[in-house]
């Protein structure tokens, strides 16, 4: 397997993978733009735009969009996030280039029809809504909003039910021309296709793309140890606790990463061992990485009944307290340094996978990282640079906290105190 990676006259970055001993291609475009560069009153905006790139081009309408995928069995879709907007397409090498026309035809042309954005943004109300009614995403989407407050980081991608109205045809024109241009656009390949062909494929399709926009960046987030309560009619409450911690780009980052890992990222971590498995007060417990370009957080779930928030908190806080302190043990570090690994490593006998690795590393960080460098860079992670880590996040009076969940449960200062924290000492 080889590597290659150029970037054209305007700007627009390519990355391609040869794997010569498969039959499929995964092609994807990414743009450098999500929900972090969108001003207040155009919250949700890049994600309706994706939502429109979908309803048909110049060329094309919706049902040609699907009907020409189909005929090539071929898989396409696309989604929003916080720091960009990705499409892409799965298909048999010998379909290449029809897939390289009709994504660059989305990506490039599209029809943005007043009726189809009518009709877009109430679905997109509806999507918002599914959130809103399930428990633990709301409880997702509000730790973010504890955490980075009225930084956009902190909206979520969706938008709001409110801020929907507003997006006209004008707005939606406009931020389609803004943002999608060659400097904030990777495209990237991964497959049975040479390099070379690649790339002059990527330069005939995408050559008229605008070189001029304006290119995403975030506001520099602050973080802030912020609360967020919504009672809801459920069973269960479901509790989000975030820390601040590291970026896409910081020479710790799998520091990071293990140390989500080894407190809760498996059936043998911490969290899920103490907090399930010995005392049964959670179904469901977890904790989870999130970097971002230039910050990160390391957030913590569960589900419980509403009697035992506390508790679940106290058994958390003390799981906590230990690996700050020390108290990781090699066996532990090994179990999750081969976890990462295997997690990363076999997810990349996917040729989707791979070129969203590609994809992401270019856009983000703006190099590819290869598997060999991860594989490298996992194994360096040491018992005293975990602490270090450990130390540097899990703070126990800089800790955001959401929680959905029925009338009665504890306020913010019993679960600070809970957490061991500043009303904790």
């Amino acid at each position: 397997m080889t590597t290659h990676v150029e970037t054209l006259p305007g700007g627009l970055r390519v990355v391609v993978e040869t794997i010569p001993y498969v039959r499929s291609v995964s092609l994807g475009v990414w743009v450098g733009v999500g929900s972090r560069h969108e001003p207040p009153e155009l919250a949700g905006i890049s994600h309706l735009v994706e939502h429109l790139l979908f309803k048909g081009t110049e060329r094309r309408s919706a049902r040609q969009v699907a009907e020409e995928m189909d005929a090539i069995g071929g898989l396409l879709n696309g989604y929003t996030s916080k720091e960009y907007s990705c499409y892409y397409v799965k298909v048999l090498d010998e379909h290449l280039e029809k897939a390289m026309d009709l994504l660059s035809d989305l990506v490039l042309a599209p029809r943005f029809d007043p009726a189809d954005l009518v009709k877009e943004r109430r679905v997109v109300v509806e999507e918002i809504k599914m959130y809103e009614d399930t428990p633990d995403d709301l409880a997702g989407d509000l730790l973010m909003e504890a955490a980075w407050g009225d930084d956009p980081l902190g909206r979520p991608v969706l938008g709001r039910e409110t801020t929907m109205a507003a997006l006209g045809p004008e707005a939606v024109a406009g931020h389609h021309r803004a943002s999608y241009h060659q400097r904030a656009t990777v495209v990237a390949m991964a497959g049975n296709i040479d390099a070379d062909a690649g790339v002059r494929l990527v330069h005939r399709y995408f050559a008229g793309m605008s070189r001029d926009g304006v290119t995403g960046t975030g506001s520099g987030p602050s973080f802030r140890p912020g609360y967020r309560q919504r009672i809801k009619a459920v069973e269960q409450a479901h509790v989000c606790l975030g820390y601040e911690a590291v970026s896409l780009a910081d020479a710790a980052l799998f520091d990071f990463h293990l140390l989500a890992s080894i407190l809760g990222g498996g059936s043998s971590s911490r969290l899920f061992q103490g907090i399930r498995e010995e005392r049964g007060l959670a179904y469901s417990v977890f904790s989870y990485a999130s970097p971002y370009s230039d910050t990160g957080l390391l957030g913590v779930y569960a589900g419980v009944s509403p009697g035992n928030v506390r508790s679940v908190l106290v058994a958390a806080a003390a799981e906590i307290d230990d690996i700050r302190a020390g108290g990781t043990t090699p066996e532990e570090l090994q179990r999750a340094k081969d976890q990462v690994k295997s997690s990363i490593l076999l997810s990349l006998e996917n040729t989707a996978n791979r070129m969203s690795r590609l994809g992401r590393c270019l856009l983000l960080l703006g190099r590819v990282v290869s598997p060999e460098e991860l594989a490298r860079r996992i194994d360096e992670v040491s018992l005293e640079s975990l602490t270090t880590m450990a130390r540097r996040v899990l703070d126990p009076n800089r800790v955001a906290l959401a929680v959905v969940g029925p009338e009665g449960l504890p306020g913010e200062d019993d679960l600070r105190a809970a957490l061991g924290g500043r009303e904790g000492r």
